[in-house]
């Protein structure tokens, strides 16, 4: 596994907050219920873990908080909100935890549901900013990711211990997205809820 944060550094420096579209898995007792399992693996070297409060599924990542415009962020969030009007809450599935590229991340099923929200979400951004942005991401796979590799990590005993590792799949409620600035330290990710768009249709 390589550092994840030496992927995002060039378009997401260190220290700068984005706004980003997020679907966070609600309770803390679910947030536990999710973590928990995987506390030994994600304690591994080179892991650093997702702290619980900040666990996410990334729906979108906007721009720069400070490149957009008050009048800009008002028209995506009434833009979304408008075209979120009718849909209905619904669940997905969290899968058990696998060793990706950059970290152990959760997949999450089906695609379908959360991929509408992508498509609203990016869809609204460009109606708002035109071109003047790079959509991220560009093809949408929802996950939840538990750590972030912060150096090289040799993934072989990673995958040994979650082969044996009998964790079942979780459901967790969609009912909202939440739209945070979000900013990193090249260890954590944390970030701040800036407004809520309900599902309610």
């Amino acid at each position: 596994m390589d550092d994840f944060f030496a992927t995002v550094e060039e378009y997401w420096p260190a220290g700068r907050e984005d706004y980003h579209w997020h679907v966070l898995p609600g309770s803390e007792p679910l947030r536990d219920r999710i973590l928990r399992p995987y506390l030994r693996i994600t304690d591994h070297p080179g892991l650093a873990p997702t702290l619980p409060a900040f666990l996410h599924v990334t729906i979108h990542h906007l721009a720069p908080v400070s490149e957009l415009t008050g009048s800009e962020l008002d028209r995506i969030v009434g833009l979304v909100r408008e075209r979120c009007a009718d849909m209905a809450p619904f669940a997905v599935t969290v899968g058990r935890a696998e060793a990706w590229e950059h970290g152990v991340v959760c997949p999450v099923r089906p695609r379908f549901p959360l991929a509408s929200l992508w498509r609203i979400a990016t869809g609204a951004f460009r109606d708002a900013t035109g071109d003047r942005f790079s959509v991220r991401p560009a093809v949408f796979h929802p996950h939840l990711s538990l750590t972030y590799a912060i150096r090289q990590v040799d993934p072989a005993p990673v995958r040994a211990w979650l082969a044996d590792c009998e964790v079942p799949e979780i459901a967790i409620p969609v009912t909202k997205l939440a739209l945070v600035a979000q900013q990193h330290d090249r260890l954590q990710i944390t970030f701040r809820i800036v407004d809520e768009v309900h599902l309610t249709g």
